[in-house]
């Protein structure tokens, strides 16, 4: 159970996240538990990524006992890769996951049995990056170049139309999926640029370790404003088991709204933690702290209009080959009232 006092509660969120290795870590991931659910108290839920200051609401309902007050046994794990929370959703293996708005478009496409049932960051954060010393000054410049992507599998999509709009195709790049380790690929030189990591956590992280990015956001290259990270269920259970569908939710909203209450304290909080990460880690960590609270979705309300817009662009773009309905991406029915 959560102790009294928000600083308490932010301090113990961001030990779990910097104890699974926030920001570029070097830890291994472990899959999700490959048994299906059975019984209401058995409940998992799969992140996209390390956690991170992103999905903040779901580590700090876990850390903070959130979950245990509505009565729920929650398990969050990281994926071995982050395109497996979409899999385990829709396979029954996970109650819940953590995506992105744009990998529910696709997996819809294809049949996935997903719906999204909250956000967590309320705005695009997905961007290209390279280094200033390269000789990259525009997009066209990235012909014959090496581009890790995180293997996200909308995100190879999402590339092919930004390389068009510069007169180039996925055949004019080096392709390199690295999942997890796009920070240290790009660093140590073994790829020319990322794409599908975040402004406000490689690049960030990657400011704080001394080098110098350029980072173009995904806005840039006209994709719309929307909803970036969200949480998915199954259809079907939001028929079976509503009333695990809305405490799940309730949790994370209050434990948004808690770990948002103060954020300083929470990093005072962390330094004096008795295992610190080594001082470099600190420094990062603040960064994308910084970068990222002012994103976070304080609701959870998904704003339909965006949705629309992200589906058209989407299909406009080649992205999508077919226009998915609003109503089966997305529903705010099982949110917290507003108060």
């Amino acid at each position: 159970m959560r102790g009294s006092g928000g600083s308490w509660l932010v301090g113990l969120v961001l030990v779990a996240v910097l104890a699974t290795g926030c920001g570029g870590g070097q830890s291994q991931p472990s899959q999700a538990a490959a048994e299906p659910l059975t019984g209401p108290a058995k409940v998992k839920v799969t992140m996209d990524g390390w956690e991170s200051p992103t999905d903040l609401g779901v580590v700090a309902a876990k850390a903070g006992g959130f979950f245990e007050d509505v009565g729920r046994n929650v398990w969050v794990g990281v994926p071995a890769r982050p395109k497996r929370p979409v899999k385990y959703v829709s396979e029954g293996r996970d109650t819940f996951g953590v995506v992105q708005l744009p990998q529910v478009a696709i997996a819809k496409e294809k049949g996935a049995p997903i719906i999204a049932i909250g956000s967590l960051l309320a705005q695009p954060t997905a961007a290209m990056i390279w280094l200033k010393r390269s000789k990259i000054h525009t997009l066209a410049d990235l012909k014959g170049k090496t581009i890790a992507t995180s293997s996200v599998p909308y995100q190879k999509r999402f590339l092919a139309a930004v390389l068009a709009r510069a007169g180039l195709s996925l055949e004019d790049v080096h392709l390199r999926p690295l999942g997890y380790d796009l920070v240290p690929a790009l660093l140590s030189g073994k790829a020319d640029a990322i794409f599908g990591g975040s402004w406000n956590l490689e690049g960030v992280t990657i400011e704080a370790r001394g080098a110098h990015p350029v980072i173009r956001r995904v806005q840039s290259f006209g994709a719309p404003s929307y909803e970036e990270l969200v949480v998915i269920t199954r259809r079907d259970l939001l028929v079976e088991r509503p009333d695990l569908v809305r405490d799940f939710l309730s949790a994370v909203h209050s434990a948004t709204g808690a770990a948002l209450e103060n954020p300083k304290a929470a990093v005072r909080l962390m330094k004096g933690a008795d295992e610190p990460n080594p001082k470099d880690d600190w420094k990062v960590t603040e960064a994308e702290l910084e970068a990222t609270l002012p994103l976070l979705s304080r609701t959870g309300r998904m704003d339909p209009g965006k949705a629309s817009a992200l589906v058209r662009w989407m299909y406009e773009e080649g992205v999508l080959r077919q226009r998915i309905p609003v109503s089966q991406l997305l529903t705010n029915d099982y949110l917290p009232s507003r108060p």
